[in-house]
């Protein structure tokens, strides 16, 4: 996570993929408030390999005592330190070159966690929330663990927000353009695109699920959450087979689902973000896993309809993207 220390403070600042230093609130990503400085000063900048620092101002930036030449590039070293607006002003020390991260910030301790592009909070173990990136329009969403991204739980959240979860809060620091590692690929690809294969050992204690599109395969391993991804791919499958509409296709009431696994609401909205979380953690960022279990009021439903399912080597069901009955076959190497 790329830093620099503070003169005046023990926390560091996180450096944005663009950063800049200067006086202009609301523009310069980090404010020295001297009359000396700048409205924007100098430019920090991730380059892709490393990182440079770029004098934009009237009266300077100094690195390691030597005065830079205006907007030349300058790479940095850790342990460098710079001074901005006059050579003897307060040390800004290099303390950290990664490259840019996204991250959550802990309001109260300062404490930085690297953000993954599904997240959940306050952590994986008990998570009540989600804090999800969503690449069809390039934001990320807030959402609490028993709605939708269409309820009023769901909301947008932006660099330098608060979030609270619990009785934790958060800053979120947005340094890497989630735009810059697009694969060109992937764009505009939701997970509805791919086909899923769930493959269900004879007693369904062990559920292993597979993802396809074209030429490429990804196998996840079992989960637990798998078992719930089969139960409503059968309710789709079964609409499908009854000839319902694809809007009306696999809609499930969430009482109906706890009654029929034996699970407690609670665990059937954690089961779905820890799928959910599990596909967006395996699948380029680029592709929307949002829709992986759409919900709507007091209802749910697998958002895939190109499914199969097999029990050992026999097809269970039809295929789910024709409408048309499948003869079980046993699959050959």
């Amino acid at each position: 996570m790329a830093c620099l220390q503070h003169p005046d403070r023990d926390q560091p600042v996180f450096l944005m993929a663009h950063h800049t230093i200067g006086r202009r609130q609301g523009v310069a990503d980090t404010r020295i408030t001297l009359p000396e400085i700048s409205g924007i000063h100098a430019a920090i900048q991730w380059t892709g390999s490393h990182w440079i620092i770029r004098d934009l101002s009237r009266n300077g930036t100094w690195v390691n005592g030597q005065q830079l030449i205006p907007a030349k590039n300058q790479p940095l070293q850790i342990g460098d330190k710079i001074t901005f607006g006059r050579a003897n002003n307060s040390v800004w020390k290099v303390e950290n070159l990664d490259p840019p991260e996204n991250l959550l910030i802990d309001i109260h301790s300062g404490e930085a966690t690297a953000l993954e592009s599904y997240h959940l909070l306050p952590d994986e173990h008990d998570p009540i929330a989600s804090l999800h990136f969503n690449p069809v329009n390039g934001v990320w969403i807030f959402e609490l663990l028993d709605g939708s991204e269409n309820s009023s739980t769901a909301k947008l959240v932006r660099h330098g927000n608060r979030i609270d979860c619990a009785r934790h809060s958060w800053e979120l620091f947005l340094g890497n353009s989630q735009n810059t590692t697009t694969e060109l690929s992937f764009q505009n690809l939701c997970v509805s695109d791919f086909r899923l294969r769930f493959s269900v050992s004879h007693h369904e204690e062990h559920i292993q699920l597979q993802l396809a599109r074209d030429d490429s395969r990804l196998d996840l391993p079992a989960r637990t959450h798998n078992y719930l991804l089969l139960y409503l791919a059968r309710a789709r499958i079964r609409d499908i087979q009854r000839g319902i509409d694809h809007a009306d296709q696999g809609w499930v009431s969430a009482d109906l689902a706890t009654r029929e696994l034996g699970i407690t609401v609670n665990h059937l909205n954690t089961q779905i973000f820890r799928a959910r979380k599990q596909i967006a953690d395996s699948l380029p960022d680029a592709i929307d896993t949002s829709r992986l279990v759409e919900r709507r009021s007091y209802e749910m439903r697998l958002g895939c309809y190109l499914l199969d399912i097999f029990k050992g080597s026999q097809k269970e069901e039809l295929e789910a993207s024709t409408g048309e009955y499948a003869i079980p076959e046993v699959e050959t190497n």
